[in-house]
């Protein structure tokens, strides 16, 4: 075989590597305590879907004693919440959870974790994937506390791992 049969070959490996399926991928996620901590506290995240559209089935931590998700809306001028199961996200787009939005509601956010400054989530898509994610903690006010670090900023890309 000569070095130019070679050639066709070699260069449909990178055409390959792009047809790859776009995974989904979660940023941008914290978790903002409650001043009274017999109330719940708040977490956020952005997830941006992939190459098809999956289905957000669930969230976990083992940082708190509860964890559900919600979404806040207005009806008639009454603002009211109430939980969501599961959360669609369409290929190529994204989700935010957000004030005033769909969000993350956590009883009794586990003292280690607020000394550590984080929170672990697990999310669980329609695909069988399962995202690990770091949410930076922060005080009532805004402030990262514990060990972890600055608060995230707009479009920075925490800490997620794949698991299967």
């Amino acid at each position: 075989m000569t070095r130019f049969a070679l050639l066709p070959a070699l260069l449909a490996l990178p055409l390959a590597a792009c047809n790859q399926p776009k995974p989904v991928y979660v940023d941008g996620a914290y978790v903002r305590l409650n001043p009274n901590p017999d109330n719940p506290s708040a977490g956020y995240l952005t997830i941006h879907g992939g190459s098809t559209p999956v289905t957000l089935r669930a969230i976990e931590t083992d940082a708190a004693v509860r964890l559900e998700m919600h979404e806040s809306m207005t009806h008639g001028g009454m603002a009211s919440m109430a939980p969501i199961d599961t959360v669609d996200v369409p290929a190529g787009s994204k989700v935010e959870f957000k004030p005033g939005g769909k969000h993350i509601m956590l009883w009794q956010v586990n003292q280690q974790a607020i000394a550590a400054g984080k929170v672990e989530f697990k999310l669980t898509f329609s695909n069988g994937d399962r995202l690990l994610v770091d949410a930076v903690i922060q005080g009532p006010g805004g402030k990262p506390v514990g060990s972890g670090g600055a608060a995230p900023s707009a479009g920075a890309d925490d800490t997620h791992t794949e698991v299967h």
